[in-house]
């Protein structure tokens, strides 16, 4: 809560910590000139002084420079330590929230150096439910071998949630787990510490993207079991490449349903081959039921 009420102007915090439940509060939207929206257990509301509305003219607006301020919060006003995950749409803080960030970018022929001039902020903030893999975890770790898993979930689901409860419940069952945390949101690492609890067996490396962090963590740390979230379908050979190794792979997608996952590029040969053992499969709030799969293939 603390770290959140930081970034944001004292109008704003007050409702949210007097009115709102920090477990249900998903997001915070912030568009320079426009209303102040918040994602309230699975739904979109206006932040108001009274909590939050359905109506639009009682919510507070954001003024000509909300987003940058925000920013400029987040990297405690030094920009250029933040240069990197701007450059790719993000700015990570504390405690495992992610700001997602629009503005203009600056370009050097084809290559983005810079963004500027920000225009809109979306605060995602994550939340430690622990427990809530059980039921995956137990067909993960059926006969105390881990199996390929793959967490199938649309956006605001709560696939980081489960992936994170998944990883501290393989690692604290005495498996060595190999994190990759692109966007410092699972662990949250801050000053060389995970933040957030991934299980006392967790090397997690942050920022790096998947390929290098099996180059990484296949040679050196010897990983029972690699995590990693929003896997793309032009990830599937590391995927591979790490099962050639021995070494089980537990990863997210966003997508629907098992079908819509096949219509992606790539994933239909991934589920003809059987490269995961395991689909759990999340369905969007306010339900957020999980459904179980084994043997999945086309």
């Amino acid at each position: 809560m603390d770290e959140l009420f930081r970034l944001l102007p004292d109008e704003y915090a007050a409702p949210i910590a007097d009115r709102l439940c920090y477990d249900r509060l998903c997001e915070v939207r912030i568009i320079n000139g426009m209303p102040v929206r918040v994602c309230y257990d699975g739904a979109y509301y206006f932040l108001c002084r009274t909590g939050i509305t359905k109506q639009r003219a009682d919510a507070f607006v954001a003024d000509a420079r909300a987003a940058d301020g925000v920013v400029m919060r987040a990297c405690e006003r030094s920009l250029y330590t933040v240069t990197d995950t701007l450059k790719r749409g993000y700015v990570s803080v504390a405690g495992g929230i992610r700001i997602g960030v629009c503005g203009s970018g600056v370009m050097s022929g084809t290559e983005l150096t810079a963004v500027k001039d920000f225009t809109s902020v979306n605060i995602r903030l994550p939340h430690e439910i622990k427990g809530c893999a059980a039921s995956v975890l137990l067909k993960t770790l059926a006969n105390g071998v881990i199996k390929n898993t793959l967490i199938v979930s649309p956006p605001g689901a709560g696939k980081t949630t489960l992936l994170r409860d998944l990883c501290r419940s393989v690692s604290d069952r005495g498996h060595n787990v190999l994190l990759c945390d692109e966007k410092y949101e699972i662990a949250s690492v801050c000053k060389g510490a995970p933040t957030l609890d991934v299980g006392c067996r967790t090397d997690v490396v942050s920022g790096v993207d998947k390929a290098k962090t099996l180059d990484m963590g296949i040679a050196n740390m010897r990983p029972d079991v690699i995590m990693m979230d929003e896997l793309f379908g032009t990830e599937l050979d590391d995927v591979r490449r790490a099962s050639t190794c021995g070494i089980a792979v537990i990863a997210t997608v966003h997508a629907k349903d098992p079908d819509d996952l096949r219509r992606k590029q790539g994933w239909e040969r991934a589920m003809t081959e059987g490269l995961f053992d395991v689909l759990a499969v999340l369905s969007a709030p306010p339900r957020r039921n999980i459904e179980l799969y084994e043997g999945i293939r086309s």
